[in-house]
């Protein structure tokens, strides 16, 4: 690549970042405007959301601004150097981004323990996962703090970035998989007239930020590995995609939008419950009702029975009294 060439491709992924950090805003602003503004009572779970979403909005800020300041460094005729504070800055801003994407990863993997009902047994796998993209994260820094220069990076730096982006994608691609399932499953066994259209609303958001999220992962990927000027743009893709994903999701919860956590530990077994005592008692209604039926015929017999023999001395003592008296009224002649 020339240095014409490269220059460009700097601009260029800058002006894409700044783009993209600009959308990033809008959707942090939304978001808090949606989490202030609901009457979610749980200000601690409410200050914890919020801070999740104010660390991955300020180290992404932070990676935006550095690279821009680097992109102007650069097109002076400095970007060569491999000292001083810019160059410096702009290569340790990698760790905003190694940091939001371990909240991202961190913020998939809390929600898909939450909706499997706190079973550690479901997200083994994308831990294990987290943990290993850690690592080769570390060797994709410390071998971006190496190169300096025209080149966005060496064949090793990329083969790293790779690796890391490959089991931040596993993570991902995991923890949705198993969340739609679940969502899915419990929907099955709801009443339309208590939670459809909540649920509807859950897939609705969780799918589409997951999609953006793994969308964006393997485009990263793909454009990471095709040339050397394409190179140059999935890290400004990234850092707005691995933010906004989990800020959808985190604004979700925080504004009380979400289903809450407790209901899905007894979403698994008591529904099922729920529903089959419903379909027995069902069946058991012709049986019940029969039995019912006979009781109503039986009582009103007997009072029937009960009944008939007091009117008849009614009766009869009704048609015997006139006689009675005409027997006495004889006799006192």
């Amino acid at each position: 690549m020339s240095d014409e060439q490269v220059l460009i491709a700097q601009l260029n992924q800058a002006l894409l970042g700044v783009f993209g950090h600009g959308i990033h805003t809008c959707v942090v602003i939304v978001a808090l405007c949606a989490t202030f503004l609901s009457k979610q009572r749980r200000l601690k779970k409410r200050h914890i959301m919020v801070s999740l979403i104010m660390c991955l909005y300020i180290f992404a800020t932070i990676y935006v601004a550095s690279d821009w300041v680097y992109t102007i460094y650069y097109s002076i005729g400095k970007g060569k150097e491999n000292s001083g504070f810019v160059p410096n800055l702009y290569h340790s801003s990698a760790v905003g981004l190694g940091i939001n994407t371990g909240i991202a990863d961190g913020i998939t993997i809390w929600r898909c323990w939450i909706i499997w009902g706190r079973r550690w047994s479901f997200v083994i796998p994308p831990i294990l996962l987290f943990l290993a993209g850690g690592v080769c994260g570390c060797f994709a820094f410390q071998r971006g703090l190496d190169d300096v220069g025209t080149a966005p990076g060496t064949s090793l730096e990329i083969f790293w970035m790779t690796v890391f982006l490959s089991f931040s994608l596993g993570t991902t691609l995991w923890c949705t998989t198993l969340i739609i399932y679940r969502i899915l499953t419990v929907k099955k066994y709801t009443d339309d007239r208590m939670g459809t259209y909540v649920y509807c609303r859950i897939i609705e958001i969780l799918v589409e930020s997951a999609s953006l999220h793994a969308i964006g992962l393997i485009g990263c990927m793909v454009l990471l590995n095709l040339n050397a000027v394409t190179s140059f743009y999935p890290l400004s893709l990234y850092i707005t995609i691995t933010a906004i994903s989990p800020t959808l999701i985190v604004a979700r919860v925080a504004s009380g939008n979400a289903r809450p956590d407790d209901s899905w530990q007894a979403s698994n077994g008591a529904s099922s419950l729920r529903f089959g005592s419903a379909a027995h008692s069902t069946s058991m209604n012709p049986d019940s009702e029969l039995s019912a039926d006979i009781d109503l015929e039986h009582d009103g017999s007997e009072t029937t029975d009960s009944c008939e023999p007091e009117g008849d001395v009614d009766i009869e003592k009704g048609a015997d009294a006139p006689e009675n008296r005409r027997t006495e009224a004889a006799s006192d002649l």
